[in-house]
């Protein structure tokens, strides 16, 4: 959330995280969400006489997440006694001194932090675009959600052309869009 919020400057897309426990559902999405729209974008820029980068990013990025795989994808269980037993016996001049009960953390907080610094200390961004770099971000939510529709739209329409199921469905659907729209319509001219 944090990253939608205070978006990078150049983001590709928008950014989401998806945990997913099945290893064939997890390599769909990742060629659809990833894969195809890097290769999209280095076709559109070989095209355009540029030099295609998206693939070795994208390559860079699985690789990465290759490593973090097996820690990602299992159930792990944490014995805190020894930490528990440690902070039990320091003295409250200690306790102030090393701070490490992660109880006390707020944790919202300190995501915006961490992603804040990343992007201003890891990617040497200034904090001065984060306006104009909102601005990218809903553009690029509004051209995903104008996608997505057309694509639902395509994929009904190849359905309702093989179906008469199907046409009845979507002629019902789109008369009572109509009939909804004009009752709004009508409703609002009688104030």
């Amino acid at each position: 959330m944090t990253f939608k919020t205070n978006p990078l400057e150049q983001a590709f897309r928008r950014p989401n995280v998806n945990l997913r426990s099945n290893p064939f559902t997890n390599q769909y999405w990742t060629t659809v969400s990833h894969t195809l729209p890097a290769l999209l974008y280095d076709g559109y820029l070989m095209l355009t006489g540029r030099k295609p980068r998206m693939m070795k990013t994208i390559t860079r990025l699985h690789k990465a997440m290759m490593v973090l795989e097996y820690f990602t994808s299992h159930s792990w269980v944490w014995n805190t006694d020894n930490v528990t037993m440690l902070m039990g016996q320091m003295t409250p001049e200690d306790k102030k001194v090393f701070n490490f009960d992660v109880r006390q953390l707020h944790w919202a907080e300190y995501m915006e932090s961490y992603c804040m610094g990343t992007k201003k200390y890891v990617l040497n961004e200034e904090l001065s675009g984060l306006p104009a770099a909102r601005k990218h971000l809903n553009k690029l939510r509004n051209i995903r959600y104008s996608f997505n529709t057309i694509l639902v739209v395509l994929i009904w329409r190849v359905f309702i052309a093989r179906s008469q199921m199907a046409r009845n469905i979507w002629y019902f659907v789109v008369s009572l869009c109509f009939k909804f729209l004009s009752y709004f319509r009508a409703s609002s001219t009688m104030r």
